[in-house]
């Protein structure tokens, strides 16, 4: 069970290293009207990585690859998966340039000024649909089922996955529901910061998060 939570905590940590859901959650709490996103913004972020380790959990008892192969087998080749994804990954954050994310959050930060509270719901169950979002959230689910901890168990390890892994959008909502006037400031530096440094920042975590997982799996062998 212990090495269930590492694994869970490592791909929940690989999750929330991610500058656009920060940078999208401190344009939201810094745009004109920031109470009518915020929160369905968090909602929507929150159930659909809920739902998508969720079901991806229960699906697997469905699969018959599941009952051919080991579960050791499967354990092994999910963590050898997610740290090449996560090395590739990282390198890809080292060559891509800022230029495209600007591009992306410049429109975004115009369509909030008029956008309705269900279009940030949207938004937020969105943000579970990018290629590293659903493969580290299937892969949780996988590892979740495989191990076949009780019902309140593993309804606790979604639940914790998914808090983890979201910790860039609730921490800032969380961080100016305590008090808006004095987080406008530090909100700022942080995205401020964010598009200059960000993208490097998450390169070398990412990196360093999938070559752990990867020798931590091998060294499972």
């Amino acid at each position: 069970m212990l090495s269930l939570v590492t694994n869970l905590a490592l791909f929940a940590l690989a999750g929330a290293i991610s500058t656009v859901p920060v940078s999208i959650t401190i344009m939201i709490l810094l745009s004109p009207n920031p109470r009518r996103g915020a929160l369905p913004f968090l909602i929507g972020s929150l159930t659909g990585s809920v739902a998508l380790v969720g079901l991806s959990a229960v699906g697997l008892h469905f699969l018959p690859v599941r009952r051919q192969l080991g579960q050791d087998t499967l354990l092994t080749s999910l963590g050898l998966l997610i740290g090449v994804f996560l090395i590739g990954y990282a390198a890809y954050l080292f060559r891509r340039s800022d230029q495209a994310d600007s591009a992306v959050l410049g429109k975004l930060r115009t369509r909030f000024q008029s956008a309705r509270p269900w279009e940030f719901v949207v938004l937020g169950l969105g943000m579970n649909l990018r290629p590293k979002a659903i493969l580290l959230g299937v892969t949780a689910g996988a590892l979740i089922s495989l191990r076949e901890p009780p019902l309140l168990q593993g309804t606790l390890f979604v639940l914790a996955y998914a808090a983890v892994t979201q910790s860039a959008v609730v921490v800032p909502i969380a961080v100016w529901l305590h008090s808006p006037e004095r987080a406008e400031v530090p909100l700022t530096a942080i995205y401020t910061w964010m598009q200059h440094n960000g993208r490097i920042i998450a390169a070398i975590t990412t990196l360093a998060i999938g070559l752990f997982i990867v020798f931590y799996t091998v060294a499972q062998l």
